[in-house]
């Protein structure tokens, strides 16, 4: 407001002093003209300046309706949308296109065309910045079949011993069969067959560290269809520290010791021989007195595992101890062969008796992994009843709960109702058995305090594309970190004070890395050609999903906007200030040399 008014002032003085010199002219001859100019061309400079506005009603006899084309389009598509003109933001789409108007800024195009308040968007759709300029436009979305791989996800970080699981579909018309390989290491690890629309899962376990990068192909007889690459980071088990508490020296115990043992676990064990009276063991640790639990004794755990026969018989000083230490983060692993107990982890979790469950052929699955296991027969089993605040870590096939966690304090409570997984090894199925308690014990474990937790928020981050880097520091400095060569300006979330996010635009492809001051974090970018199919659905699903929620909004602006603001070309004004300068101009050159003639 304060610019308009010294524009105004600016512009009243001017046109004073221009018509005050007028006046003290000595020729007066056509004074009345050249004031009229000096008024228009004062006018025009005003009117450039802050330019005219003022509303205009949208015409209903015309169909305001634009098409824009995106990548992905079909051309049979457009039979229903004759005589409508058609733009597209992409070069690639105008340059084999000749009837298609390239958009070189949005925002531009639509505050530059008011009335078009309907807009058909054909092809793979656009981006959530682009959609975001059409909020109050009528939108139309004309999508294509996008065919071959559709989604896809895979854990791109695992633990040493965990499977890397690929998950996705695949859309094809023919009926003919489509094979699915995940390759690594010059050989096929896992395959499926697929027809026509079906989603697929492959699975296997790496023997390897660090990063890696395997390949999911899609084949029809001899032609290859897809060939895509799954990069991955295989990380180090965590060197844990368990202590067991044995009620008796039973086969479970002496399985579950030997294969801690082999996987370099730092082990502790005590086992119940007689009233008061225990066997102790230490492997990977050094020998300590275990007769008492004391908050020194368990500090240097990570993991306490136990029986719940041997729990029942510790003392109330000791049950405090273990409470304590588990508030304060250490992971309590229960092994619950009845339902009877007293303890505070016992009033966590409901278990009941189950004799539905089928003993002799039970499947048990957890972390996208599923194994057979042969249980001793008996009259009852026993199984969990998940309650509010539970995680479920392991179930089998009827959706009965074995294994299920809990927060408690900074630690976290797993209780187990598999008393007999050394029947994996019995009958030398040691992959299960390995995998099936690397992942009890990973989530049972003590936190480790990192001061930075690094991930990206893109499925497929893309060379010279924007991708989000998302930081949770405990430190409330602002973030230092460089990706490539580039530094990462963050900004903080509001709401989430220990949330910072970057944008970072990747100029290669490949492995990068995140170095902070406090960590080195590795992630893959990946080329414009990978992943097109996959890319082109999902953005599909974004584009049909922003209509959606944007629908009723539009709808609502549809009804109540029947005006625009329309804004006069600036160029107008300009010419006019040319016709008033021209003709000041001309008039003082032909004064000057009719005074020069008249008077020699």
């Amino acid at each position: 407001m304060m610019e308009k008014w010294i524009v105004l002032a600016s512009s009243i003085l001017v046109l004073v002093f221009i018509c005050w010199k007028e006046t003290k002219r000595k020729n007066k001859d056509r004074i009345s003209l050249r004031q009229t100019a000096s008024i228009v061309a004062v006018l025009a400079l005003y009117f450039i300046a802050q330019p005219i506005r003022f509303q205009r009603k949208l015409d209903p006899s015309r169909k305001n309706s634009v098409v824009i084309l995106t990548e992905g389009f079909e051309k049979d598509s457009l039979s229903k949308l004759r005589n409508i003109p058609l733009y597209s933001t992409e070069y690639s789409v105008v340059e084999q296109n000749k009837d298609v108007n390239f958009i070189p800024d949005l925002a531009y195009f639509v505050q530059s065309q008011p009335d078009i308040n309907k807009i058909n968007i054909v092809g793979d759709g656009m981006e959530q910045h682009e959609l975001e300029v059409f909020r109050n436009h009528q939108l139309i979305f004309h999508p294509g079949p996008v065919l071959g791989l559709n989604t896809v996800h895979w854990n791109n970080t695992l633990r040493s011993g965990e499977k890397l699981v690929v998950q996705g579909s695949f859309l094809s018309k023919s009926n003919k069969t489509v094979k699915i390989l995940l390759r690594g290491l010059n050989t096929t690890l896992d395959s499926v067959e697929l027809k026509a629309t079906q989603n697929f899962e492959l699975s296997t376990t790496p023997k390897l560290l660090g990063k890696a990068i395997f390949s999911l192909v899609a084949l029809s007889g001899r032609d290859t269809l897809a060939q895509e690459k799954i990069p991955f980071i295989v990380a180090s088990k965590t060197p844990l520290r368990i202590l067991i508490l044995s009620s008796s020296p039973d086969f479970e115990t002496k399985f579950l010791k030997s294969w801690l043992y082999g996987e370099k676990y730092a082990l502790a064990i005590r086992t119940n021989i007689s009233k008061n009276k225990f066997s102790t063991e230490f492997l990977n640790v050094e020998r300590m007195n275990l007769n008492r639990l004391s908050r020194a004794l368990l500090e240097n755990f990570d993991i306490l595992l136990g029986d719940m026969a041997e729990l029942n018989r510790l003392s109330a000083a000791d049950n405090t101890v273990i409470q304590n230490q588990v508030s304060k983060g250490m992971g309590l692993v229960v092994r619950a062969d009845s339902v009877n107990g007293t303890g505070f982890y016992r009033k966590a979790f409901n278990i009941r008796q189950n004799r539905a469950i089928d003993q002799k052929n039970i499947s048990l699955s957890w972390a996208g992994q599923t194994s057979k296991k042969a249980s001793a027969p008996s009259g009852w089993a026993l199984n969990i009843v998940p309650g509010i605040g539970e995680q479920v870590l392991v179930k089998d096939n009827k959706n009965h709960v074995f294994v299920s966690s809990k927060l408690y304090g900074k630690g976290r409570m797993i209780f187990s109702t598999v008393s007999d997984t050394y029947t994996w090894m019995l009958n030398n199925n040691s992959a299960s058995y390995s995998a099936y308690w690397s992942h009890i014990l990973e989530k049972a474990a003590r936190e480790s305090e990192s001061l930075e937790r690094w991930s990206i928020s893109k499925t497929l981050p893309l060379l010279n594309s924007p991708t989000p880097i998302l930081l949770e520091s405990s430190v409330s400095n602002l973030p230092s970190a460089t990706s490539g060569n580039s530094t990462l300006h963050f900004e903080q979330d509001p709401s989430q004070l220990f949330r910072w996010s970057a944008d970072y635009w990747p100029s290669t492809t490949g492995w990068q890395i995140i170095r902070s001051a406090n960590k080195e974090s590795s992630w893959y970018v990946f080329d414009q050609n990978d992943w097109q199919s996959v890319r082109a659905a999902q953005k599909i699903k974004n584009t049909a999903k922003f209509i959606s929620n944007s629908k009723t909004n539009t709808e609502r602006a549809g009804r109540s906007i029947r005006t625009y603001t329309y804004t006069l070309p600036s160029v107008y004004f300009f010419m006019l200030f040319l016709v008033a300068c021209g003709y000041l101009w001309v008039e003082g050159n032909w004064s000057r040399e009719h005074r020069t003639r008249t008077f020699p």
